[in-house]
Parts: C-alpha cells; structure tokens; sequence
C-alpha cells in the first residue's frame, strides 16, 4: 500500500515537472478593448497546466507597473497592471508601449522569458501584431482570438457610436475603424507577410461564433452588436465577424460554434487550442 501511494506522489510530481517544462517560451496574456471581457480562472488555469507554474504572465495596457499574483489551482500566475476599465483605450501603438514597459520589467525583475508567446483576445491582437514589428525577433509565437483583423463596422455604426464616450476609448474605436485596419493598419503599419518573429514563429487566428441572441457579454454589448454585424457582414461573435478576424498569412486554427466574443477569454478549450500551437 505505501509502495502505492508513493508510486502517485512520484507519477504526480513528475507530470507537474514535465508541465512545467513543457514549452520553450513563457507566455503572455494581452486582453481587448477596454479589458471588459476577463480572462476566467478556467482559462487562466488552462494557461498555467500548459506553461507550468510562474511561466504565465498577464499585462493589463495602463500605466500602473504594479506586479502581483495569484495562485489558481496550486500554480501561480504573475499580473502587471491594474485589472480594471483604465486598460486598453488607446491608440493600438501608445498601448504596445505600455506592454513593452511592463514586459521588460517583467524580464528583469520576475523571470519572463527574453523570447515570448503571446495570447491575446480581441483588440489586444492588433496591439500585439505591432508589438511583433516594433520590437522584432522578440515574440515566437501569437494566437489571437477574436480579433478585428479586418477592423470592425460596428466602430463605423451610428448606434455603436455612444460606445466610445461610455467606455472612455475614443482612441480605440478610431484604431477599430475597416478603413484604418484593412487601409493603413494591414498594409503599412503592421502587415502579417514578413513578421519578423523569433525563430521562425508564426501567427494563428481563433474564431467565435455567437448564437444569435443567447450572447449578451459584460453590458449587452454582443446583444446589441450580433444583429447589426450579422446585417452588415454576416456571421459574427458579437463584436467582430468571421471573416473579419481572419487574415491572409495566418493560419485560423479553430471556429468555435456557439462560443461569442466573450467565450474566447473564458473556455478553457480556447487556451487549450491556442497552447497547442505554441511552442
């Protein structure tokens, strides 16, 4: 019996070992406009099975550097920023400056990698895409979820309007807009073709797929948002379609049926499928 019971402790000490160094790089987390849609513990769990503890890093883009953490399910996961409404409301560059800060404290101070992989929801795959650019061979590998990589017509939608004054990112929206991703974005600023990643990483796109009215997010934003965008451009996750977040030169590695905007930083499945394409 107790050649049994040490046999388990061995077996289980050896998977958290092997969890732990599992992958090459840590991984960073880069949340969307505003940072109203949470990364869940269920993901943020996932996550940290994935890239073993105190491999995990999330970075909220407002000015606060404060660096805490949290502890979910026995692994610990580090913070940098205040995880509050101040984050993600400004142009895509002035919060990929914000992220480098905090990543390069993080290098120096809390043991992240000098290379990195990146998960990143929604907006937070713009900023992330000129964070590959800006500070090229740094990032080897990106999977964003439901990103505007095509920008969105709701920034260009009359009743989308108030949404800007209401959550304060006036200066987001403007960096949502088709015309200025699919015009200036995609084509100057920040092109997928010939992202100078660090060996040889790539970049994968992940697709929601919102069911009809069922979806609702953090103040009725996707309820509002699914009729209009599937009017406009057809099958949505209630902030962004299909095809809008999908680009030439990525590889979409999952459309996620009934999963809406929100879904992509709450079901585990989705860091599931997101660490398996990472290194």
């Amino acid at each position: 019996m107790k050649k049994r019971v040490l046999l388990f402790a061995l077996c289980a000490f050896l998977a958290t070992t092997v969890s732990a160094f599992a992958k090459t790089y840590d991984l960073v987390l880069v949340h969307g406009l505003t940072n109203k849609h949470h990364w869940s513990d269920s993901f943020l769990s996932k996550c940290a099975e994935k890239w073993g503890s105190g491999n995990v890093y999330v970075i909220y883009t407002n000015e606060s550097t404060r660096v805490w953490t949290r502890s979910i399910n026995g692994r610990t996961i580090y913070f940098c920023g205040e995880n509050d409404f101040s984050a993600g409301d400004d142009y895509i560059w002035d919060q990929a400056e914000l992220m480098h800060t905090k990543v390069a404290l993080l290098q120096s101070s809390y043991g992240l990698s000098a290379k990195i992989d990146i998960i990143a929801h929604s907006m937070g795959g713009l900023v992330s895409r000129y964070y590959v650019w800006d500070y090229p061979n740094t990032v080897a590998g990106l999977v964003t979820l439901g990103t505007p990589h095509q920008g969105s017509s709701l920034a260009d939608t009359a009743d989308f309007l108030f949404l800007d004054w209401f959550i304060g990112a006036e200066d987001a929206m403007e960096h949502l807009k088709p015309s200025f991703v699919k015009n200036e974005f995609n084509v100057y600023i920040a092109p997928v073709a010939g992202m100078p990643f660090a060996d040889s990483g790539k970049m994968y796109t992940i697709t929601g797929d919102a069911d009809g009215y069922d979806c609702w997010g953090w103040g009725g934003e996707l309820f509002a948002g699914w009729p209009i965008l599937l009017a406009l451009e057809g099958d949505n996750d209630g902030l962004v379609s299909h095809n809008g977040s999908k680009i030439t030169g990525a590889t979409c590695i999952a459309t996620f049926s009934s999963y809406d905007h929100n879904d992509l930083v709450i079901q585990s499945s989705v860091a599931d499928k997101a660490a398996s394409y990472l290194r």
